[in-house]
């Protein structure tokens, strides 16, 4: 007695959508948690004393940061340092970007360095941007970055 198996075509559908599902699903998007933002510098600039810097927060992560304090030293030309430690509290959408300025008391060499950057004596001024911020969800994060300041043309004061 000989039995032959056989797929009909309703099962041949049904093994087809089952197929496509588990794909899809497997395919799926991956939302990001607890991923440090990307801190940057967008803009340095002083007068009166007073260092301003324009800071860009990008969350990596699929859900909104609640961040609530900041922690953080920009270091220039390796030995000239600014710090700033204080609340936030700012809230950064899945996968967004939020601008934050903060100003910090100008110290003479500080000063001397930008307008050194300023009047042309050097070309660029390397520097360091890392701390780390505390949100209400993840905790603490911690972040850096390295790049140059160059003068912008046509405004005194004003560094990116």
């Amino acid at each position: 007695m000989t039995h032959e198996k056989y797929i009909d075509k309703k099962h041949l559908r049904f093994a087809l959508v089952i197929l496509v599902v588990v794909l899809c699903t497997a395919c799926g998007a991956k939302i990001i948690r607890g991923a440090s933002p990307l801190m940057r510098l967008n803009e340095l600039s002083h007068q009166n004393n007073s260092i301003t810097l324009k800071l860009s927060m990008r969350n990596l992560n699929g859900l909104a940061l609640d961040v609530q304090n900041i922690d953080l030293s920009l270091t220039m030309n390796s030995d000239h340092s600014l710090t700033y430690k204080g609340s936030v509290d700012t809230n950064i959408a899945a996968n967004g970007t939020e601008t934050w300025s903060v100003d910090i008391v100008e110290s003479k060499s500080n000063r001397e360095l930008l307008n050194t950057l300023q009047n042309g004596d050097i070309k660029s001024l390397p520097y360091t941007l890392k701390g780390s911020i505390t949100t209400l969800g993840d905790g603490t994060m911690r972040f850096e970055h390295e790049g140059h300041l160059y003068p912008l043309p046509g405004r005194p004061g004003h560094f990116r």
